[in-house]
């Protein structure tokens, strides 16, 4: 009787605990069509990055077109990120993407910096579009200034075959 009364009570606690999140979103930051190239012959052995500085984060548009101001938001969040093969050739050769926004400065991005990931892709076998997974980082710091410092960290099975041109889209969630 003791263990299904313990049982009860720890149901009941774990129930209590948890709660929706109650933050409300208050606008979408859509940032589409960054471009690069992936090098034919780029080494497998080290990650290869496309570095895209002096970002417009759009900021003031975004609080114009609500009617808001930075001190309302509370975190923006990662929703969706996407690479995509203009020239139609495939990304099998791709093992880990890592996307990092940081401040635009001479300082490279580091590792916590990021936003987007997905690994382990020989698995999973990409064709021309990889869908990556959003991270758990809060990108407010980082979004709330005039421009940010892109880089799209790779990482590859073996060494591109050819050329790959690549489109890079995001997406972002301001919340209250």
């Amino acid at each position: 009787m003791k263990k299904f009364i313990l049982w009860i009570s720890m149901l009941a606690l774990l129930a209590l605990s948890c709660r929706k999140d109650k933050r409300e979103r208050l606008f979408e930051m859509f940032y589409p069509n960054f471009q690069f190239t992936i090098q034919a012959g780029a080494s497998p052995v080290l990650p290869v990055s496309a570095v895209l500085r002096g970002v417009n984060t759009n900021i003031g548009f975004y609080l114009g077109e609500n009617q808001l101001d930075t001190t309302q938001i509370t975190a923006i969040s990662p929703i969706s990120a996407r690479l995509n093969s203009i020239n139609g050739f495939g990304y099998g050769f791709m093992d880990f993407i890592s996307v990092r926004i940081c401040p635009d400065t001479d300082e490279p991005c580091i590792d916590a910096d990021e936003v987007f990931y997905i690994d382990r892709l020989q698995f999973d076998r990409p064709g021309e579009r990889i869908d990556l997974l959003p991270g758990l980082r809060n990108a407010r710091r980082d979004l709330i200034r005039e421009k940010f410092r892109l880089e799209v960290v790779m990482k590859f099975a073996y060494s591109p075959p050819t050329d790959v041109e690549t489109r890079f889209d995001m997406t972002f969630q301001a919340l209250r």
